[in-house]
């Protein structure tokens, strides 16, 4: 089984709007709602995958009934622990034309410690049961920014290989605890940084590189539409690019792709092919209205034409 901790679920509500104008009155072509949040879309594609899932996080009120609904009609396991406050809403506009996207998300609800407490617990008892973990996302208010490295560590002293994408404080932190794998965007990494900016490929490398030098394994850096790069501590580093895809929205490449590279480690395929089905998982999410809502087959054809190049020595 691979465990999913989204900490800050949501409702996400999508919606396809041609020529979206801000100011204006506008009607959807398409729109669907889905329980949210980058667990959750984590745990989504893992599904698709053909694996076992389950998520682990918090949820409360009438929203929570839904979020869990909605997993389990996909064959997703839960575990939530139960919060007095209503998930968040996130509202993602798309208008495929200008290929381009109007996100806004609440910050979520209000945790109390004794509820985090409680969450700490549940990840505990989950350690013995899951081969792989992803760490994903934003957190609730009242949960402190140090919740990733302390379940990292956790995680560690049980052997059970984690992937971590979150950004801001909690990554800063999080990479402290030195999960097994980080999956920044180049915004993300260049902030870890402390650079404005990375040039692609060598400042992402070494970036990267000063990463994996403080004891994390693999650092996975999603590009976009450029595709992403990977640099390991002794398997070389590589470039990966996407095919083309008919662009819809990127909102959820990097869940999809956080996904498939745990289920390819799992199933151990190798580096190269789970950077080929990572990379495939982003561009059938960008071809795919709304977030993680993609297909095993629709994958698995879009990993074998992405573009593989060795562009660097192992880091060691």
């Amino acid at each position: 089984m691979i465990t999913s901790l989204c900490l800050n679920a949501s409702i996400d509500y999508t919606y396809e709007v041609r020529n979206f104008t801000p100011g204006h009155w506008h009607q959807p072509a398409r729109m669907n709602v889905v329980a949210g949040g980058k667990g959750i879309n984590v745990a989504r594609v893992v599904r698709a995958l053909g694996h076992e899932t389950l998520v682990c996080g918090f949820a409360g009120g009438t929203g929570a009934a839904f979020i869990a609904k909605d997993l389990r009609r996909r064959g997703i396991l839960t575990d939530f622990v139960p919060i007095e406050e209503e998930p968040r809403r996130c509202t993602n506009i798309v208008d495929p034309g200008a290929r381009r996207q109007t996100q806004v998300d609440e910050s979520g609800p209000l945790v109390t410690p004794t509820e985090v407490q409680k969450l700490r617990k549940r990840f505990s008892e989950l350690l013995g049961k899951t081969r792989a973990i992803t760490i994903s996302g934003s957190v609730p208010r009242g949960v402190p920014n140090t919740i990733y490295a302390e379940l990292i560590a956790m995680a560690r002293e049980h052997r059970v290989p984690v992937i971590l994408d979150a950004r801001d404080d909690l990554l800063l932190e999080g990479v402290k605890a030195k999960p097994f794998m980080v999956k920044p965007n180049e915004a993300e990494l260049a902030e870890l940084a402390g650079e404005p900016s990375l040039v692609v490929p060598g400042g992402v490398v070494e970036a990267a590189k000063k990463l994996v030098d403080t004891g994390i394994s693999l650092v996975l850096c999603s590009l976009g539409q450029k595709g992403a790069i990977l640099v390991t501590e002794n398997s070389g580093i590589w470039q990966a690019r996407p095919p083309e895809v008919d662009y819809v929205s990127n909102v959820g490449s990097g869940d999809a792709m956080v996904a498939a590279f745990a289920v390819g480690s799992v199933d151990e395929v190798g580096l190269e092919g789970c950077l080929r089905l990572a990379v495939g998982a982003g561009a059938a999410n960008a071809a795919t209205l709304g977030a993680a809502q993609i297909e095993r087959q629709q994958i698995l054809e879009l990993a074998q034409r992405v573009e593989l190049e060795p562009i660097g020595a192992p880091v060691v």
